[in-house]
């Protein structure tokens, strides 16, 4: 059982890395999406110390150890109707979040008070009711036209049917004694969580570049000069600045002097052409860009 649950703890901790990279530098905290990367961040921590957790319980043992292993995997999914929450707020999508937290805490209680087995019906339980309460809040979002989001909410529904089906084969193998085999064995229930949180990872973080993408491409449409940082060509010979770091001081600084400065792809949209001149005075003035560093910026009328 170590090893499978190594597997998860891995998985969910490269998936927390992906969300965090995705979230964080490629889509920005303030996107649209902001609202809902402080969820994914919190479920993909959760889902890490819940792996933790059970190697503790594995070779130490004790109840307590167990109930938080159990609250924390479960958290992880309960989670994903905050998100879209926080993405908009229909009365439906707050019911969808409480039942999920009321989920979270029934099975630290149980896993606490009750028996392994019983407890292990309960997290079953819990973790459908979840993963139903995840599949409706995306559905029934906003965003529920995206491709990205159909595939979350159609791996959240497979999931909550075979965890209900696994509660169901707890029951069953537990009045003979035993436990289940195959695809709903520990090991196997194990398989089940690493795929979802692949495809849950992969939905989430496409959802956010296209949003983000649209967004950008929207404010660019709305300015009248584009101010861009052109990315690194074939050839360059590594002394060109840190790129990344111009593109943010390009949109810091625009900000400072066009109060209707957008972000861009690459750098920052402006509303009038006359405010470029102040651009690149305050980044070589305030931030300390050479002539030929600055002389890398394009500069690009919007034709409207």
């Amino acid at each position: 059982m170590v090893a499978p649950v190594m597997l998860l703890s891995v998985t969910c901790l490269v998936a927390t890395g992906m969300l965090l990279l995705v979230g964080l530098l490629l889509v920005g905290h303030d996107a649209p999406t902001g609202a809902s990367l402080q969820y994914a961040v919190i479920a993909g921590v959760a889902e890490v110390g819940a792996s933790a957790m059970y190697l503790v319980w594995i070779n130490v043992g004790g109840s307590p150890v167990f109930a938080a292993a159990n609250a924390l995997m479960v958290l992880g999914p309960a989670m994903i109707p905050f998100a879209f929450h926080a993405l908009s707020r229909p009365t439906a999508n707050r019911w969808f979040a409480l039942l999920a937290a009321s989920g979270v805490i029934a099975v630290a209680v149980t896993s606490l008070l009750l028996p392994v087995n019983d407890a292990a019906v309960v997290r079953a339980a819990a973790f459908a009711v979840v993963g139903v309460c995840g599949a409706v809040a995306a559905a029934r979002s906003r965003e529920g036209h995206r491709a990205s989001i159909r595939v979350l909410a159609g791996a959240l529904c497979a999931f909550a049917l075979y965890c209900a089906a696994r509660g169901l084969a707890l029951v069953v193998a537990g009045e003979d004694g035993g436990g289940p085999d195959g695809l709903f064995s520990d090991a196997g229930a194990v398989t089940v969580g690493v795929l979802i949180v692949v495809v849950i990872t992969a939905a989430t973080s496409v959802f956010w570049i296209a949003v983000d993408r649209e967004t950008l491409l929207a404010a660019a449409g709305a300015s009248a000069v584009l101010v861009v940082v052109p990315g690194r060509r074939r050839g360059d010979d590594g002394r060109q600045p840190r790129l990344r770091e111009l593109v943010g001081d390009v949109r810091e600084a625009a900000a400072a002097v066009d109060s209707d400065a957008v972000a861009v792809f690459g750098g920052a949209g402006l509303s009038r052409t006359g405010a470029v001149s102040t651009l690149k005075d305050t980044l070589r003035i305030d931030h300390g860009w050479t002539e030929d560093e600055i002389a890398l910026l394009t500069q690009t009328a919007v034709a409207h």
